[in-house]
């Protein structure tokens, strides 16, 4: 077979038709491979088609991140559960009228997740000076994750075990809690006694009461025997104005 050299135009004469031969075959051999979209790459290879670029051009919001493997989300650091969000208003007017008291700590029966105690950190208040109890198991699961360190009973307030604790506390805070209670004057009466007490009444109807007072006459007609009444003040949210009263426990 006669090979002719004008069949495999060379760009270097020299190499002649059999060095010209194996020119093109190390240009094919080295030739990259056009990536196929439907076929994943293999093992151990990366895809051709990645961009590194494209990670910096998008939103973290289209980038997805999925796990290797089931076990891949039980490695991630569990993020601290965030405090809950509520209106602070009314707990931080609790909290200011309680600093006229000179007291060294408070007990906070109905903290449920922890609002007042969120004014207390706030205000860089010790966790040692507070104690909040409440009735509802879900409520204090999330005031403990919210406020570590600080201290939560679960339990009902008229619990004799928990009546042991009231006496370590100089006053006690019950913000939406009588009004929510059939037995308010039940719970009052168990407070001890030469100790200050600050409650919350809505002057109207409120989702979740089953009373409201709406002047001061009727306020002292119902707990004038169990607290010597010293103030009342008044606080307005957007929903409901709400009757601030302190008193002292008989």
């Amino acid at each position: 077979m006669t090979y002719n050299p004008n069949s495999f135009p060379s760009k270097n004469p020299s190499l002649g038709v059999y060095g010209h031969e194996l020119e093109i075959l190390k240009r094919k051999e080295h030739r990259p491979e056009k990536a196929n979209p439907d076929v994943p790459p293999r093992s151990g290879e990366k895809d051709p088609t990645f961009n590194a670029s494209q990670l910096l051009n998008n939103s973290p919001g289209q980038i997805v991140f999925r796990p290797k493997s089931p076990k891949a989300d039980e490695q991630v650091k569990k993020e601290p559960i965030p405090a809950p969000v509520y209106a602070p208003g009314l707990y931080q007017d609790a909290f200011s009228r309680l600093g006229l008291l000179n007291i060294a700590n408070i007990c906070d029966l109905g903290c449920g997740a922890g609002n007042f105690t969120g004014i207390m950190a706030k205000n860089r208040q010790r966790p040692e000076v507070y104690l909040g109890v409440d009735n509802s198991h879900a409520q204090i699961s999330v005031a403990r994750a919210a406020y570590p360190g600080w201290n939560f009973i679960y339990g009902d307030f008229l619990n004799p075990q928990i009546w042991e604790q009231y006496e370590r506390y100089e006053a006690f805070l019950l913000i939406n809690v009588l009004d929510t209670l059939e037995d308010d004057l039940g719970l009052l009466s168990i407070l001890p006694s030469e100790k200050p007490v600050l409650f919350s009444m809505p002057r109207s109807e409120k989702e979740g009461s089953v009373r409201f007072i709406d002047n001061q006459v009727d306020l002292k007609q119902r707990y004038g025997n169990l607290l010597n009444i010293r103030s009342v003040g008044r606080f307005r949210t957007p929903e409901t104005v709400y009757s601030m009263v302190v008193g002292v426990r008989w």
